[in-house]
C-alpha cells in the first residue's frame, strides 16, 4: 500500500452496505448494558492494561449486541449475549499473532469449560469469564442451546482462528478462494448465531438443522458478516503494515488492481451472498409444524446482519484506529 493509495482512500472512502431487512431496531435494555459491560472490563479482564480496556469501552460493543438481538424475553438473555460479545471480541484480538499451536491450546481449554469443567483459581481471565458465560447461557436457555453454541465455537477456533494463524504470523496473503473459506469461520459469526435460539427459546430439530438450505443460510450469514467487517475495517487495515486477512487487500494483491476496483469487486461478492440469502429466506422448504419457527430463526439471523451493519455506521470507534487491542496482552510461553 503506497501513500497515494492512502490519500485516495481518505478522500474516496465513505462506504455503506444496504440490506432489505429492518435496520434500526435495538433492544430496549441497551442503556443498562453499557455500565455492565464497562464493569466487566474493569473487573474480569485484569490482564488487559487500563489503556486497552478504555479502547474496548469506546467500541460500544453493548450497542452491537443490542442491535443484533433486538428482541429477548428478559434482561438476563441480552446480558448473556453481551458477555459473549465482549469476550469473543477480546479473544479475536488476543490471538492476533498466535501460532496455530497456541490457538489449539486455547481451543482445548475453552471447549473443556463449555462441556462442564471449571477453571482453577489461577486460570486465565478468559477461562473464568467463559465459565460465567456457560452458566448464564444455561440459566436463560437450555443444554441444547449450549450444545449448539459449543459446536459452533469449536468450529470458529478450529477452522477459523487456527486456519488464519499461519497467514497472520508469516504476513502472507492467502489465495482468494482459500480466504473465502477461512473467513466464513474466522469472523466468529457461527458462534453468534445461537443467539436466535437463545432468544426464541427453542432449538430446531436436527433433521432441520442439517437441511442443506439451513446450513447454507447459516454459512451465508457468516460470510456476509465477514465481508461487512472487511469493508468497515479497511480504513484501519489499509494503513496497518502486514495486514493480510481482508477481502479488499487480498483482491488488490492477487489481481494487482487499485483500491477502488477491489472495493467494487468485494461489494459484488457481498451483494451476491445477500441476494442468495434473500432468495433462500423467501423460499424455505416446508418443514411442517416447524415451518413457522424455522422462518423465525432465519428472520433473527437476518436482523443480526442488518443490526450489526447499523452499529458499524453509527455506533463504534473501533475501526477508526489502527492501534492494537488485546493482542498486545498476549505473552508467548518460553
Amino acid at each position: 500500500m503506497n501513500e497515494t493509495d492512502v490519500e485516495y482512500f481518505e478522500e474516496f472512502y465513505l462506504l455503506s452496505l444496504n440490506y432489505p431487512w429492518a435496520a434500526d431496531l435495538i433492544n430496549p435494555h441497551v442503556k443498562e448494558l453499557g455500565p455492565e459491560l464497562n464493569e466487566w472490563l474493569d473487573t474480569e479482564y485484569p490482564f488487559l492494561s487500563l489503556e486497552i480496556r478504555e479502547k474496548y469501552k469506546q467500541g460500544n460493543y453493548h450497542i452491537a449486541t443490542a442491535r443484533m438481538v433486538p428482541f429477548t424475553p428478559s434482561y438476563a438473555h441480552i446480558s448473556a449475549c453481551s458477555r459473549f460479545m465482549i469476550w469473543v471480541s477480546i479473544v479475536d484480538d488476543y490471538v492476533g499473532m498466535c501460532t496455530a499451536e497456541e490457538v489449539e491450546e486455547l481451543r482445548k481449554r475453552f471447549i473443556d469449560i463449555l462441556e462442564g469443567s471449571n477453571p482453577l483459581p489461577d486460570a486465565a481471565d478468559l477461562d473464568h469469564v467463559l465459565a460465567k458465560l456457560r452458566d448464564e447461557y444455561l440459566a436463560v436457555s437450555s443444554p441444547e442451546v449450549l450444545k449448539l453454541f459449543t459446536y459452533f465455537l469449536d468450529r470458529y477456533i478450529e477452522y477459523g482462528l487456527k486456519a488464519e494463524a499461519p497467514f497472520r504470523t508469516s504476513q502472507t496473503f492467502p489465495k482468494l478462494e482459500h480466504y473465502k473459506l477461512i473467513r466464513e469461520y474466522c469472523i466468529g459469526m457461527y458462534a453468534y448465531e445461537p443467539w436466535a435460539e437463545l432468544s426464541l427459546g427453542y432449538v430446531l430439530p436436527e433433521v432441520i438443522e442439517k437441511h442443506p438450505v439451513i446450513l447454507r443460510i447459516r454459512a451465508l450469514t457468516a460470510r456476509i458478516i465477514g465481508w461487512q467487517n472487511d469493508f468497515y475495517s479497511i480504513k484501519k487495515e489499509i494503513k496497518k503494515k502486514g495486514e493480510v486477512m481482508n477481502l479488499v487487500l487480498i483482491l488488490m494483491h492477487e489481481q494487482n488492481i487499485p483500491l477502488e476496483q477491489a472495493i467494487e469487486q468485494a461489494r459484488m461478492i457481498h451483494d451476491n451472498d445477500v441476494a442468495e440469502f434473500v432468495a433462500l429466506q423467501n423460499n424455505l422448504p416446508d418443514f411442517g409444524e416447524w415451518s413457522e419457527r424455522t422462518t423465525k430463526v432465519v428472520e433473527y439471523l437476518s436482523l443480526m446482519i442488518s443490526g450489526l451493519n447499523t452499529w458499524y455506521l453509527k455506533d463504534t470507534l473501533r475501526y477508526n484506529s489502527n492501534h492494537g487491542l488485546a493482542e498486545a496482552a498476549f505473552v508467548r510461553k518460553e
